[in-house]
């Protein structure tokens, strides 16, 4: 009991600190979500442990899955987030009045389902967690985002049996928001937006170590003239091409380095990618072309930079 009496304070740790990465890094969904489940604490202050779960075991879906699946501006303090602060300021307001209103309670919102594996706190906030769940996957295919339905699950589990409701409201959605954030920061450092291969932060921690490899620079002479738009085209296209290649690849400055470990093998793969290159079109907009590229190579000699300028010079 001891344990399931400290989660409502971890809970909480992991709320304020979800809550402040999402605005220190603008992740304006998570932000308004956990202020949210911050809100969703208020009545324990004044109602019984069982009335404020009753509000929380029913709200807590809608509001989950409006603050998750509505149009949110990347900008937390902006005019089109309004929405958002009322929804969380009206169940702030609901949260005072609901759960010492004596006709609010579980015999009403109870239908006597058999609810196999599950013993919820009332079966119509059973039946709005199933209901919202279905919504959440379908918007996490839609947007390949799982974490919020994962999250989902996270801030309902106490609802869904009986021995975890003795205790005040702990959630794991906040826990998974942090874990979230801090992975899209460290894809932020080392890893390019573009073609989601690892950038050169990544590649000189790869290189830590490193007492032998051979480097290959892949280069693209259009880049040079070709408007910024039609230079990310490309560049996504020919990430795509790289990524089927047995070989750690990395971007640095709109150049592809890759890396192998032993002189045969770099020699095997990079014949291989040259002649592949060479049979390839990429297609920009309604218009196909064959790439104009240079692939040169060199064993380690010296640090990294001067391996890369001394590739440079050979373009």
């Amino acid at each position: 009991m001891f344990f399931l009496d400290f989660l409502s304070y971890f809970s909480l740790i992991f709320e304020f600190l979800a809550l402040f990465l999402a605005f220190y890094f603008k992740n304006t969904r998570i932000f308004f979500i956990t202020l949210a489940l911050l809100i969703f604490h208020l009545p324990y202050f004044f109602a019984s442990v069982f009335q404020a779960h009753l509000f929380v075991s029913l709200f807590l879906p809608l509001i989950f899955v409006l603050l998750g699946v509505k149009k949110i501006s990347d900008k937390i303090l902006e005019r089109s987030n309004l929405s958002s602060v009322l929804i969380i300021f009206l169940i702030a307001i609901l949260s005072f009045i609901l759960p010492n209103n004596t006709s609010f309670n579980a015999n009403s919102l109870d239908f006597h389902l058999n609810i196999p594996f599950f013993s919820p706190i009332s079966d119509l906030a059973f039946l709005f967690f199933i209901l919202f769940s279905f919504i959440l996957i379908i918007q996490g295919f839609k947007r390949k985002e799982y974490c919020f339905f994962l999250a989902f699950i996270g801030a309902n589990l106490q609802f869904l049996f009986d021995f975890l409701c003795g205790v005040k409201y702990f959630e794991f959605a906040s826990l998974i928001f942090c874990f979230v954030i801090l992975y899209q920061i460290y894809r932020n450092l080392f890893f390019d937006p573009l073609t989601k291969l690892p950038n050169e932060k990544k590649l000189m921690h790869y290189l830590k170590g490193e007492n032998h490899y051979i480097i290959a620079l892949l280069h693209f002479n259009e880049l040079k003239h070709t408007q910024e738009s039609y230079v990310k085209l490309i560049l996504k296209q020919i990430a795509k091409i790289l990524k089927r290649f047995k070989a750690k690849i990395f971007i640095v400055e709109k150049d592809f380095i890759l890396i192998f470990n032993d002189k045969n093998t770099a020699l095997n793969h990079l014949a291989f990618l040259e002649s592949t290159l060479k049979n390839t079109e990429l297609k920009l907009e309604n218009e196909s072309f064959k790439p104009e590229f240079k692939l040169v190579w060199k064993e380690k000699e010296g640090n990294f930079t001067q391996e890369l300028e001394s590739l440079r010079a050979k373009l």
